[in-house]
């Protein structure tokens, strides 16, 4: 037994996980991955693997780690619920949610997931824990006009009293948005032998508890990645969830997150440019998921766009590139992800958050960059992909 449940969010009401029982198994119609992973061992079920919000034929950001059939989801983009339901996954053996940064295509459709799964709440015992980054404005002096947020180009805040809102502003606004839809709710259908199931937890236990990731004080808009040691988040009797800080620009806090069982390590990179924290933080695990992405490839789609060169900078300074990579602009040389890998010491890399995602670039072309510099198994992940932790790394409990 790994522990019980932590609490740390900064200004967040953190409470325990609780165990979700046994339960039937998924009884709906065929899914459209062959069925869910297996009750035992530890798998990842890939339910979104596209870079960017831009529609696609790719959901956007999504992953479910399943440990011995409890389910553990890493970012939320747009596409979880359908994709989730077309994976068999069962709603009630979701214990967490975790979110890496505030990027619309790794959190659009965090409150929608528990608003549409509703009636498949295991009321009133089942709670679940979302932990995700506080709010930006964490700053020093030397930052722009509105602190946490680049002082280019010079535009007027949307929503200047709270213009750079984190993860539980984030519920807080969508459970206010949706009022309407959760009081006429409550008051119907949305009822247990005469008690409402408020989701919200404004009567009772709430299906969802957003916390604030705590960071280290040296943290800063200002110094996105400092030399630190990993944040303790979660931790329960199947899992030990810890985070770091990783380079992710103008975008902070923005998170990779590391995932312990008895048996497994699986580090999740999110969004960043290859970094020493991220480096140390995989050392050794048996499988990272990393983002991905061909700069060149990327930068082509907006030839001729107003936002040509904005979209270059971005794909330039934040992102991991698919092989070891020099800017023509400033001449310096990023690793590619195999390189990183290799430099990790980790047993397998799943490439994930794959831009371009629309096939322009071929998943062989992916994979065969990274092994240039990694010769341990490599994985492109593709939506309702099922990948067995296991076989990944070459062994088994």
């Amino acid at each position: 037994m790994l522990g019980a449940a932590l609490g740390l969010g900064a200004g967040c009401a953190c409470t325990t996980a609780t165990p979700v029982a046994a339960r039937p198994a998924f009884s709906g119609p065929a899914p459209v991955s062959g069925g869910p992973p297996p009750d035992k061992g530890t798998h990842l079920v890939m339910l979104g693997t596209q870079g960017g919000p831009i529609p696609g034929r790719r959901a956007a950001t999504a992953t479910a780690l399943v440990v011995n059939g409890a389910i553990y989801l890493i970012d939320a983009g747009s596409g979880l619920p359908v994709r989730f339901y077309e994976a068999g996954l069962d709603f009630a053996s979701v214990r967490g949610m975790f979110i890496t940064h505030l990027h619309s295509d790794h959190y659009a459709d965090a409150f929608t997931f528990f608003s549409v799964n509703w009636t498949n709440w295991r009321f009133p015992s089942q709670q679940i824990q979302v932990y995700g980054p506080g709010r930006a404005d964490r700053s020093d002096e030397g930052t722009g006009p509105v602190p946490g947020l680049p002082s280019e180009p010079h535009a007027a805040p949307v929503r200047p009293e709270l213009p750079t809102p984190g993860i539980v502003d984030f519920f807080e606004a969508s459970i206010s948005a949706n009022a309407y839809d959760i009081n006429e709710r409550l008051r119907s259908t949305r009822r247990a032998d005469g008690v409402p199931m408020d989701l919200t937890g404004t009567s009772g236990n709430a299906l969802m508890v957003p916390h604030c990731i705590r960071l280290p004080p040296a943290a800063a808009f200002s110094n996105r990645v400092p030399e630190m040691r990993p944040i303790p988040v979660y931790e329960d009797d199947l899992v030990r969830v810890t985070a770091i800080l990783v380079d992710h620009p103008p975008v902070f806090p923005a998170f990779a997150f590391r995932f312990e069982t008895e048996d497994r390590t699986i580090v999740f990179s999110g969004d960043t440019s290859p970094n020493d924290n991220l480096m140390e933080f995989a050392h050794g695990a048996d499988v990272l998921v990393n983002e991905v992405m061909d700069i060149e490839a990327a930068t082509a789609q907006f030839d001729g766009m107003p936002i040509q060169k904005t979209m270059q900078e971005q794909f330039s300074t934040a992102h991991s590139p698919s092989r070891d990579w020099t800017s023509p602009v400033t001449g310096r040389t990023k690793p590619g992800v195999g390189t990183v890998a290799r430099r990790c010491g980790v047993k397998s890399l799943v490439l994930n958050h794959v831009y371009p995602g629309d096939g322009s670039v071929p998943d062989s072309a992916f994979s065969g960059e990274a092994r240039r510099t990694f010769r341990r198994p490599v994985v492109v992940s593709n939506d309702l992909m099922v990948l067995d932790t296991a076989e990944l790394s070459g062994r088994r409990a």
